[in-house]
């Protein structure tokens, strides 16, 4: 049964209660209401930030279905969740019961969810701009990360790469190599947290990086600003990085080589390449 849609109504809805409806979304899924057939696998997207009249929202939530294609957007700055789909540039209410989050991460719509439309939302500048009860809305692209960065900083700025990195899985040869080389390695990976190819590849680093925990092998993270500034970025320039992902690695504090284009289809395996070649031989 497709998800229905109501007539436009301009009725001020009172604040929800985040608990209580999600209690009752739970409710509903207990009672044996299926996800809606379209409206559904919608994962975590870290992107974009959501500001509500000029001002950030810190609890938002956003996910995105790139078959619709489709954004959902949760925040307690809002009266309710709302579906944004780019080819109509429609803006839809959800009741937040009506939501359901799954055990893989995703979220999805219960069949029997009414979406009530709010109108088109507007370009400014690249970032999404509408009104929902006399509050201006702004989906707009995140701030890129700068400087030097954890992996913890990355998982937390964007979903894509904790979820990326769990489905990597290293070469166990090239992990037990580099685990037990006794050289100090620092890898230091250069990229943009605006880069498609950065979250698809650099969560694999972040997967390497957890399964050498505790080994003499260390991982950094330098985020560089959008181009073309990213190529003028005092580090990258030093280093003469024109693309990303980049990786430089060194051994002892030695510059050795570094990671680039087909090298981070399994980057285990070319910095374990580079530090057997590279690494002191014991005397």
């Amino acid at each position: 049964m497709p998800i229905r849609r109501a007539r436009v109504s301009r009725r001020a809805t009172a604040p929800l209660v985040t608990a209580a409806l999600l209690a009752l979304s739970r409710a509903l899924g207990a009672q044996g209401v299926p996800l809606d057939s379209v409206h559904r696998n919608f994962e975590p997207n870290g992107e974009h930030q959501l500001l509500v009249d000029g001002k950030v929202s810190a609890d938002a939530e956003i996910f995105k279905n790139g078959k619709i294609p489709a954004y959902l957007v949760i925040s307690s700055a809002l009266p309710t969740p709302v579906i944004l789909t780019p080819r109509a540039h429609s803006v839809e209410a959800v009741p937040l019961a009506k939501v359901s989050r799954q055990a893989d991460g995703t979220v999805g719509l219960f069949a029997d969810a009414v979406l009530t439309p709010l109108g088109e939302f507007k370009l400014e500048g690249g970032a999404v701009v509408f009104t929902y009860e006399k509050r201006r809305v702004t989906l707009a692209a995140k701030p890129p990360l700068l400087g030097l960065h954890s992996a913890g900083d990355l998982d937390a700025n964007d979903p894509a790469y904790p979820r990326n990195a769990a489905e990597y899985r290293p070469s166990a040869t090239a992990i037990a190599a580099l685990a037990s080389q006794p050289a100090a390695v620092t890898v230091r990976v250069y990229f943009g947290s605006w880069c498609p190819h950065c979250r698809e590849h650099v969560p694999r680093m972040l997967a390497i990086e957890q399964a050498l925990a505790g080994s003499r092998v260390q991982v950094e993270y330098w985020g560089l600003p959008l181009p073309p500034e990213a190529w003028s970025d005092p580090e990258a320039k030093k280093l003469q990085i024109g693309s990303v992902p980049t990786a430089i690695v060194y051994v002892e504090g030695k510059k050795i080589g570094r990671l680039i284009g087909a090298d981070w289809n399994a980057p285990e395996v070319e910095l374990a390449r580079l530090v057997k070649t590279f690494s002191p031989k014991p005397s």
